[in-house]
């Protein structure tokens, strides 16, 4: 006897009870033929039309009935039976007559349990009320008639929801039935899945050939053997989902679930799953995204770090630190669409001669990276020469004109003896790479932990994160130095200080300029440290009262680089913008002889400008550039401070006395104030006298402290000399 396989909505059609689908505003979605038989209209004539507007009644009692029915279905989402009731109607013919009906009216779900329509079922019941022929020969208690109606309506509508929810099931689903796996049911997502093939009543191995060798047909097999269900996450499966063409990739959750008769054996399995190919295929290019560079397609510096961490073996592992020597020129002058391009060829060069020899990884903006499990520090340095070499032989062109390329690289080994050296290995080999650019660029450099270079290159870049760490936590210091008139001066009472800094470490200790300034110059760090100091110093001042403001000057250090940086005039403004209570006038701006010489349009064009909001300049370190005295007139400086060097010197020699004497003469010329920097001693400050010097600084005037105390014990002592002098008056 074969096995029926049931096709709903053919069998919701040739069903003989007359039925259709309203939605929940009571619009016709279907009807089967019964319907359109009782109804005298077609199917596709009652498809979006308000039911009371196909069919108003006689009058609108007979509506209301109706409507009521309706109402309590939306309202308790249960069914409503009307037993018996007359409703009229148009016939096709034109003619309205009078029925008599049971009806029933069945609220629909979806899978969610939400409402989404009503199955209703209107008999007609005319001849039974009327007690005809075929009721004499055939009597039918009314109770039993209903009875049966609404058994009929009930299974009616149970099968269309079932037949509904099977289909529209957002995950596919089948049942595949025997030993050979034939398609008994398949939902919409199911033919979406593998293409729309003849399906039902055929095997899965003729139905879908191609997931064999993929060993589907072998998972299938083993469950109906061993009755044990087998569930996979995205599952890569190929499937030719249109004829002829070639096979295409897709990822599913998949679940073979046995189906077990009433005596528990498997006669079936029921297969249930989602295809999760877009999910999975996001999912993968997010986890690209987050571990390759987005220019290069390299791995990125974090996976870099976990790739080390994953280092097996006792090793040695060499590590290789690359840097592109003079991009910033490329960048600078081409653009930065020529420093990309450079970048990816660089890459694509290195991962060339890399190839699987290890891990490559863009690890900075010009800088790369390479580990290479199980390497010697010998083939480490072999390799690194290679790519050195590969590189050097890159043709660089852009808007017709080449540009040389090469590569610095340092090399450094480690292995698992001691974590540490893991972390030791990565200093050494960028401190390696480092020196290897200092020393012309172009070379290899072998970081070992007996190189004093190495280390001392280590320590200063312990420094500069000490720097940066520094400046994340406001962990700078400001201290003061005062400036001591020691001869004739612009006769004012303002008493001037040279704003220093110290960093404060994690421990609460104070670190000397000495170990940090030399690192933020040498890595790039100067500028961000010159910010934040004339930030703070702005602060600081503005911060006083009206009549300390009024007694005091900062002198505050600039770098070159700083002062010729295309943002720090519009930096300065924004900070006279915040901080209302800063005086220029109050400000003096220290910048060095040879910084200012090294770029003299830009030096003057900004201290011109910022001398034009009332900043003043001193040139600091005056005389170790051997050539200022024709520059003097070109900038706009009120104070020059003697290089401490010829100040030291003055008492032992008379060509120190000479200069400098020389100096404050040339100074008093341009309307300038001398300052010796570095007076130590009392012989020292005796002799700065003779020679007309206005100012001195040193630790035999005043030693260095926090500026906040400095500042306010001199208030105190010019409020003293204050009193005595009015006294005496």
């Amino acid at each position: 006897m074969p096995v029926l396989k049931p096709d709903f909505a053919a069998a919701f059609d040739a069903w003989p009870v007359p039925a259709a689908i309203l939605d929940v505003d009571l619009k016709y979605m279907t009807c089967n033929a019964a319907y359109e038989a009782i109804s005298h209209r077609s199917r596709q004539s009652l498809v979006g039309r308000f039911l009371f507007d196909v069919f108003p009644g006689s009058d609108g009692a007979q509506q209301d009935a109706l409507k009521q029915s309706f109402r309590r279905v939306l309202s308790t989402g249960k069914p409503q039976h009307i037993s018996s009731a007359r409703y009229g109607f148009t016939v096709s013919e034109g003619k309205n007559v009078e029925r008599s009906w049971t009806v029933s009216n069945i609220p629909l779900f979806s899978s969610g349990e939400r409402m989404i329509g009503i199955l209703h079922c209107p008999l007609d019941i005319t001849r039974l009320t009327q007690g005809d022929q075929s009721q004499a020969e055939h009597p039918i208690d009314d109770d039993e008639a209903l009875v049966v109606r609404a058994a009929q309506s009930v299974l009616n509508s149970e099968g269309a929801r079932l037949q509904e929810l099977f289909h529209q099931a957002p995950g596919f689903i089948c049942v595949l039935e025997g030993p050979r796996h034939v398609y008994e049911l398949a939902n919409d997502a199911y033919y979406q899945l593998v293409g729309h093939r003849a399906i039902i009543g055929h095997e899965l191995a003729d139905v879908l050939p191609e997931v064999i060798s993929q060993g589907f047909l072998d998972k299938l097999d083993r469950v109906y053997r061993t009755g044990e269900p087998f569930i996979g996450r995205a599952m890569p499966i190929q499937l030719q989902r249109v004829v002829g063409a070639p096979l295409e990739m897709r990822y599913i959750d998949l679940i073979y679930q046995p189906v077990l008769n009433a005596s528990r054996q498997v006669t079936g399995i029921f297969v249930q799953g989602n295809d999760v190919t877009e999910a999975y295929t996001l999912a993968q290019e997010v986890a690209y995204q987050a571990a390759h560079d987005a220019l290069t397609g390299l791995f990125n510096r974090r996976e870099f770090a976990k790739r080390i961490e994953r280092v097996a073996g006792p090793g040695p592992h060499a590590l290789l630190y690359m840097d592109i020597d003079h991009f910033k020129i490329v960048n600078d002058r081409c653009g930065h669409a020529a420093g990309d391009s450079l970048l990816k060829e660089v890459a694509t060069v290195l991962s060339a001669i890399a190839g699987e020899s290890g891990d490559l990884a863009r690890v900075g903006g010009d800088e790369f990276a390479l580990l290479l499990p199980n390497h010697t520090s010998d083939a480490g340095v072999q390799l690194a020469h290679r790519l050195r070499r590969a590189v050097k032989d890159v043709n660089f062109v852009w808007n017709g004109k080449r540009y040389g390329v090469t590569l610095s690289v340092g090399a450094a080994t480690f292995t698992d003896a001691v974590w540490d050296t893991l972390e030791n290995a990565l200093g050494l080999a960028d401190a390696a790479c480092f020196l290897a650019k200092e020393a012309g660029r172009d070379r290899v450099k072998l970081g070992l932990p007996s190189d004093e270079d190495v280390w001392r290159q280590l320590a200063e870049m312990d420094n500069v994160t000490r720097l940066k760490e520094a400046l994340r936590d406001d962990r700078v210091v400001l201290y003061g130095q005062k400036i001591e008139p020691i001869g004739t001066n612009d006769g004012t009472d303002v008493t001037y200080f040279e704003v220093l800094c110290r960093l404060r470490d994690i421990e609460g200790k104070n670190i000397p300029p000495s170990g940090f300034i030399p690192a933020a110059e040498r890595f790039g760090m100067i500028e961000a440290l010159d910010r934040h100091i004339v930030a703070k110093s702005f602060a600081h001042f503005s911060a006083l009262p009206a009549e300390v403001r009024a007694r005091v000057g900062y002198f505050i250090n600039l770098s070159g680089i700083t002062l010729g940086s295309a943002g720090f005039l519009a930096f300065v403004g924004k900070l006279l913008e915040e901080l209302p209570n800063v005086d220029a006038k109050r400000i003096c701006f220290e910048v060095t002889e040879t910084a200012t010489i090294s770029d003299m349009r830009r030096s003057a064009a900004a201290m011109q400008e910022l001398s034009a909001r009332g900043f003043r300049f001193a040139l600091d370190d005056f005389g170790s550039g051997m050539a200022t005295f024709a520059y003097l007139q070109q900038l706009p400086v009120q104070f020059v401070k003697i290089d401490g060097d010829f100040v030291r010197a003055i008492l032992d020699s008379e060509a120190s006395c000479i200069i400098v004497e020389s100096v404050v003469r040339l100074a008093n010329c341009m309307g300038m104030q001398v300052i010796a920097e570095a007076v130590e001693t009392p012989e020292l400050l005796a002799a700065l006298g003779p020679l007309g010097v206005h100012f001195g600084q040193g630790y035999v005037l005043h030693m260095p402290e926090d500026l906040e105390k400095a500042v306010y014990q001199e208030v105190g002592s010019i409020r003293s000399r204050h009193d005595v002098r009015c006294r005496r008056d």
